[in-house]
């Protein structure tokens, strides 16, 4: 990955989380993306890192974030228990970003139907999908049964 394509996706990132100053944050990444999303929730907002989806769950026991974001998480295009596990990890109105990108011989249509499905069948609500060049953001949220 050159430089500019990675000032590119954290750019990406960045539009998409929309973090302002006080949201709290958890990022699933091994890359260095959470601390510019750091500097953007500033002192009042808060960004913990996880490197996968299964170590994102030692958060479960005491604290809720905003926002989720996991970025070219493998898990998350074919593991719908490892999804569906994010969920309690949402304050009520938070948002799960999947963000990902598409591969030799894929076209972003392809990744975000298969995040999406995943998502779906996990439980979650699709809000949105976003694309830029060969990325894809797929914004979700904890559905909901309404009863009536």
């Amino acid at each position: 990955m050159t430089e500019r394509s990675h000032i590119e996706d954290v750019e990406f990132l960045l539009d998409v989380l929309d973090a302002r100053p006080g949201t709290s944050v958890l990022a699933i990444e091994a890359g260095p993306a959470s601390a510019v999303v750091a500097e953007n929730v500033g002192p009042h907002g808060r960004v913990r890192v996880a490197p996968s989806v299964t170590r994102a769950h030692e958060f479960a026991q005491w604290e809720k974030f905003d926002r989720i974001y996991a970025l070219d998480i493998p898990d998350l295009r074919e593991d719908t228990a490892a999804a569906a596990a994010l969920a309690p990890l949402l304050t009520d109105d938070g948002q799960l970003w999947v963000i990902d990108g598409a591969g030799p011989g894929e076209d972003t249509g392809t990744v975000s139907m298969t995040v999406s499905t995943v998502l779906a069948r996990a439980g979650f609500a699709i809000v949105d999908i976003l694309e830029r060049g060969s990325r894809v953001a797929v914004w979700a949220a904890v559905g909901r049964r309404h009863h009536g």
